[in-house]
Formats: structure tokens, sequence, C-alpha cells
């Protein structure tokens, strides 16, 4: 291959570098085959020793993007980076697909980690306002148990039944030896029961018509502020600790990705001199 077919195949090669850097480099090869020519050597014999120009230039895009990812952080470099270091062979293709999906991993939980990290800080944030400056207002769901207190109260079985005219039954049961409760409403178009165990921390709600039933169970009967006290530092602890995490895998990849380019385009260097 002579000198000026060389030159033009490794320039088209290049045309996505930048306009500068891509003189700079045709310049130093034009140099590299002067220098060549002074020697004794033949132009063919210089081409040959460097090999083939578009090999020559995915080596020289990946050291363009490696420095650009370098000097500047960034998900465009990173995947510019890969896409170069894929290009320098098949096998190094092949690395880049489960390496990309670990990287899509590795996004996702950062994204992950950051939405409960700020959550909790939200959480956080709210509570501590309400405590201290009464807003936003928090309301707590306690209108059920306050129906508990209310027909508790009045007397060891606290049982409430009304009629209507039409044949709606509401009754309101207290099993004073088991400590569970319960409102049944009933209708011409189904019944409602609601139900609450002894332990006053779950319930059950069942609605019934002609058509069907639903059952839900573990029902939770309110709002509790301890729990969402508990709730906001376990999710800042876990968000934070996992952004962390993150962060320290994603600075362990760069540096792997860095060094196994650099190794790689070592090994391509230390080729082609011994082909020299």
């Amino acid at each position: 291959m002579k000198q000026q077919e060389f030159i033009e195949q490794l320039q088209d090669a290049l045309s996505r570098l930048p306009e500068g850097e891509r003189q700079d480099i045709i310049a130093d090869y034009q140099e590299y085959f002067r220098d060549g020519l002074a020697a004794g050597r033949s132009e063919a014999d210089i081409a040959a020793a460097l090999g083939d120009p578009h090999q020559l230039a995915r080596e020289l895009m990946a050291r363009h993007h490696m420095a650009r990812w370098e000097s500047r952080k960034s998900f465009g470099n990173l995947f510019a980076v890969v896409g170069a270091i894929a290009g320098l062979g098949f096998l190094n293709f092949m690395l880049a697909i489960p390496f990309l999906f670990y990287l899509w991993l590795l996004t996702m939980a950062a994204l992950a980690a950051t939405g409960i990290l700020i959550g909790g800080v939200m959480l956080f944030g709210t509570l501590a306002c309400n405590e201290l400056f009464a807003w936003p207002a928090l309301h707590e769901a306690r209108d059920m148990r306050a129906v508990w207190s209310v027909f508790e109260q009045g007397g060891p079985t606290g049982n409430i039944h009304i009629r209507g005219s039409h044949g709606e039954k509401v009754d309101v049961v207290r099993d004073a030896s088991s400590g569970q409760a319960r409102i049944n409403i009933q209708s011409s178009g189904g019944t409602v029961s609601l139900e609450r165990n002894a332990s006053d921390a779950t319930g059950q709600l069942r609605i019934e018509d002609e058509e069907g039933r639903v059952d839900i169970d573990a029902l939770d009967w309110g709002f509790s502020r301890k729990g969402a006290w508990i709730a906001s530092v376990v999710m800042i602890l876990l968000g934070g600790g996992g952004v962390f995490l993150c962060y320290l895998l994603a600075r362990w990849t760069w540096r792997g990705l860095l060094s196994y380019g650099r190794y790689q385009l070592g090994l391509l260097d230390k080729a082609r001199r011994l082909d020299s």
C-alpha cells in the first residue's frame, strides 16, 4: 500500500474526530512516512509496519474517547469508550454486551437508591416540620379506633343495633372474651363487614353483594407517627447506603474500564512493534 492510499483511508476512518485533532494525527503519520523514506524504507514497508489503517483508526478513536472520558465523566463519554474498546476486536465486542447490561443494572440501582433517599428525606422533613410548626397537617386515620372506643365504653359487650324501615341493619358487636369487634352494615344491595382483631393492629374488610364477595385481610387501622419516623430513618439509611455503594462501584468500574482499554491498546502496540 502506498503512502497516499494509506493516508486517505486513515483520514476517512477518522472522520468522526474533530477536524483539528484529525489533521494533527494525519500530519504525524505523514511525518512518520517521511522519516521512514529518509531511512531508506519503501512506502509499502512503512504502511505494512503500521498495519491496517482502519484498525489503526479504531485504536486512535479508543485513545481519543478514553482521554475525553478522563477529562469529563459523562454517560455519553462512557458509552463512547465502551464502543471504542468493543471495536478493537471480536472478543472485546462480546465482552461489551454483558458489560453494558451491568451498566444498566448499576444505573437502575443508583436511581432506585436515590429515590429511596429522597423519599426518606422528604418524609423526615415533613414529620419534623409538623412537630415543630404543626405544618403540614398530618391526619392520622384513627376514625375506626374512635368508633371502637366509643361503643366499648357502653358496657361489657358494647353492642349497638340499628334497624331501618326498609330492612337496613347496622350492628356493632364486641366480643368481651376475645376482644374482637365487628361492624356489619346490611341493605338490599349487599353487606359490608369490618372486623378488628384483638390486638387492634390489623383488621378485615368484607364487601358482598349478589355478584360476589371481596375480602381484604391485614387491613391497617391507621397512620402511625412512630412508624413513619422509623420508616423515614430506614429509608435514609438504605438510600444513602445504596447511593454510596453505587458510587464506589461506578468508580471501580471506570478505573477498571480504563485499565482494560490501556491494556488492550498496549497489546496492539506491542504486536505492531514486533511486526515492524
